[in-house]
């Protein structure tokens, strides 16, 4: 019996740490690479950064839209905030909110969804 309590403890041990960890914020757990899908001929890619800036292009056709700017969560939705730059002078948008719908990123007329890259370059299965 003593024997099995002197095994368990280095497992406390070691799992301790991880566990004191605190929690990741809202914001935290959407930084990353988005990839538009479901949404035919259309490509568009978003950028969420650590420093609260984004950036954002769609491609459709001939239409090419650029933007950047901040980005925030708000309520269940990212809110980003596009301003003119050296970059990109006229941005494709002023305000565009995303609803957060699981690991997904939903533009407003609901077709579609951002969906984050994984770290092999992939995205997550739809």
């Amino acid at each position: 019996m003593m024997k099995s309590a002197w095994l368990a403890l280095p497992m406390v041990v070691w799992t301790a740490p991880a566990m004191a960890q605190p929690a990741q914020t809202a914001e935290e757990n959407l930084i990353g690479h988005y990839y538009l899908q479901g949404v035919m001929e259309t490509g568009s890619e978003l950028l969420l950064r650590p420093d609260g800036r984004f950036q954002w292009y769609l491609s459709y056709g001939a239409l090419d839209l650029f933007a950047e700017g901040t980005w925030r969560v708000a309520g269940d939705a990212v809110e980003l905030v596009a301003a003119p730059s050296v970059d990109v002078p006229k941005p494709g948008f002023e305000r565009l909110s995303l609803a957060i719908a699981g690991a997904g990123l939903i533009p407003p007329d609901g077709r579609g969804a951002y969906v984050r890259a994984r770290e092999d370059g992939e995205t997550a299965p739809d």
